[in-house]
């Protein structure tokens, strides 16, 4: 009788693992289709929404008309990729004296001052993203906080059109582009 409720509460939870497990690729599917959808409006590749890295810096492209904030986020990645690693490995490798320690809270320490500066840029990127396609204020604010959800409305949103970098429309000689 016992292992027979055991083994139906391990059920239970194995379908709610399954169920948010196809939720999750479901979003994650549908977060491709949208930014693929908003990346061809901008006149970028659309399969680079399904290249991991890249993917973020084609959105900063888009948002800002250049790289170059792109790479000052993958040093801040890079860096709090370093910190978080060596913090790991001393814990790991070595035996704990009190030097070993003080040195794996200064990693730690270091790592979580990288993520600032990252979450600092995300945000700014998301606002800067939705402005690059004309959206208002409310919605610009809107897509720091649920930037994932914006990107779906703006995605599959027919009325959404790519105006340029920063929100300002481009023109070249011949007239907009």
């Amino acid at each position: 009788m016992e292992s027979t409720f055991v083994a139906g509460i391990a059920l239970f939870f194995v379908l709610i693992y399954v169920v948010i497990l196809l939720i999750s690729i479901g979003m994650a599917v549908l977060q491709i289709i949208a930014k693929w959808k908003l990346y061809e409006k901008a006149g970028e590749p659309g399969w680079s929404a399904i290249v991991p890295i890249y993917n973020y810096m084609q959105m900063i492209k888009i948002a800002f008309g250049s790289y170059k904030l792109a790479w000052i986020y993958l040093i801040f990645c890079g860096g709090y990729m370093v910190f978080t690693i060596a913090g790991g490995v001393i814990n790991v490798i070595c035996e704990q004296s009190d030097e070993l320690v003080m040195i794996q809270i200064g990693a730690m320490c270091m790592a979580f001052l990288m993520l600032v500066p990252l979450y600092i840029i995300a945000g700014y990127t998301g606002y800067m993203f939705a402005k690059s396609y004309g959206k208002s204020t409310a919605f610009c604010v809107l897509s720091i906080f649920f930037s994932q959800i914006m990107i779906l409305i703006m995605g599959f949103d027919k009325n959404t059109y790519y105006v340029g970098p920063k929100g300002v429309p481009q023109y070249n000689q011949y007239g907009r582009f």
